[in-house]
């Protein structure tokens, strides 16, 4: 018989534990940039909000079900997005909370609570009893914070975690999309992870303050031919998009940028020995670079990636005006630009449109930079506190403090259509997804 010191153990089954996290499915499948379909018994509105996500049949103009994250919603809190693939919803909590739940009928897939999503945040603290259990340090327990969104990639689901205070250690998680199984947890630059990943030739790409992380479809974290620790000079706080060839993305003095990608990692690597073979020094890394000498900061986050455009929401420098500004994919140069007296609170791409509000109006232009409708919101109990979205009277739906709300594009009316009281955004999300 084998006798294992105490130390032995411990270290013994740290390797098993790893191990088993580590072990994968080879298998390539591809994957998918296109709009999802989604199959739906009726017109259904999908509305996340305060540790809060409900499905509602807007033919009955009922709740259809509802789940609650209780450590969430006792504090009003969710800086997430949620993700969906053809049948199920992907949801993170800032509490550390994760679910999956059947689009139509609620049902959980799987829920992982905030001590679960921590559970490898504590692997290496592990023991074993003298009966051979496992023992956690709850004194070095250090627990998930999720403020961002996930992508949903093949088999599996990927989100970045932050860290709120001395508390919390921010890592990469790869889970399994069919049962929340841990796949892999690895290492990322910082613990400022507030945007959704997005794939390229199956490697993985995310924005981490002001370096740009590359992690392989299975989750190592990887070199991607520059000098080790390259950085760029500013904080890369805007959504990350890509295609087939390309990564767009920007920092939040509004300095936007075009990066060739290929199946290996970058197109331009050089020598990885040379302390000037990274992003500030080397300019011919970047397809293209752009810069409005009028609108100088990015402030909301959001970017949308069209056929022809990379579009991006900046703000002028007296910080009084913003811009929805459309560059062309292969040069950079500006295709339209839509300029708004005051600040935009919230935009989104819907179909072929675009859907925004500021705090005393809302609007939708076209992807030409074209005005196509504007309504004053006199009326501050209907005013959206979340994205727009299109329904299939080509109408506005959105959701304000007093619940859903239905504009008709014709007659201009605002119409409470059901009742569901919520909070106002902020720095926390309130997301809407229509399907019909």
């Amino acid at each position: 018989m084998l006798f294992l010191s105490k130390k032995m153990k411990k270290l013994l089954l740290k390797l098993l534990i790893l191990l088993g996290l580590v072990s994968c499915d080879n298998t390539q499948q591809s994957g998918s940039s296109r709009e999802v379909k989604v199959d739906v018994p009726n017109e259904t509105l999908l509305v996340s909000s305060k540790g809060r996500l409900a499905n509602f049949n807007l033919e009955t103009k009922k709740i259809t079900w509802e789940y609650v994250s209780k450590e969430d919603a006792a504090l009003n809190l969710n800086r997430n997005l949620f993700s969906y693939d053809s049948e199920n919803i992907y949801l993170p909590f800032e509490s550390g909370r994760f679910i999956s739940a059947q689009i139509n009928s609620g049902k959980l897939n799987w829920n992982l609570a905030p001590h679960t999503t921590s559970y490898m945040n504590q692997a290496m603290d592990v023991s074993m009893d003298e009966n051979g259990e496992i023992q956690f340090d709850e004194q070095s327990s250090e627990y998930v914070v999720f403020m961002s969104q996930p992508l949903i990639y093949d088999e599996f689901v990927y989100i970045a975690s932050c860290k709120r205070d001395a508390t919390n250690k921010s890592k990469f998680y790869i889970f399994n999309k069919k049962d929340g199984s841990t796949h892999l947890v690895d290492e990322n630059s910082t613990h400022y992870n507030f945007f959704k990943p997005v794939e390229n030739n199956s490697n993985i790409y995310t924005t981490s303050a002001i370096y740009l992380d590359m992690h392989y479809k299975h989750g190592t974290f990887a070199g991607y031919g520059l000098y080790e620790d390259a950085a760029f000079e500013n904080p890369l706080y805007i959504q990350i998009q890509t295609n087939k060839n390309r990564l767009f993305f920007g920092d939040d003095k509004g300095v936007i940028y075009a990066l060739a990608v290929g199946e290996i990692g970058l197109k331009k690597k050089g020598d990885i020995s040379d302390p000037k073979n990274n992003f500030i020094d080397r300019k011919d890394l970047f397809e293209w670079k752009y810069k409005s000498e009028k609108y100088r900061y990015v402030y909301n986050l959001n970017t949308v990636l069209t056929k022809d455009f990379y579009i991006v929401n900046l703000r002028a420098e007296n910080e009084q005006n913003d811009a929805i500004i459309a560059l062309n994919i292969e040069n950079g140069k500006e295709a339209w630009i839509y300029e708004n007296e005051g600040q935009i609170e919230n935009w989104h791409l819907v179909n072929d449109k675009i859907t925004a509000f500021t705090n005393d109006k809302l609007f939708m232009i076209d992807l030409n930079g074209k005005l196509l409708f504007e309504l004053p919101t006199t009326d501050k109990n209907l005013a959206p506190i979340s994205n727009i979205e299109i329904n299939n009277q080509n109408n506005l739906i959105y959701l304000s403090i007093n619940g859903i709300v239905e504009v008709n594009i014709e007659t201009k009316k605002t119409e409470l259509i059901i009742p569901y009281e919520s909070e106002p955004g902020g720095m926390e999300q309130n997301q809407i997804k229509y399907f019909k």
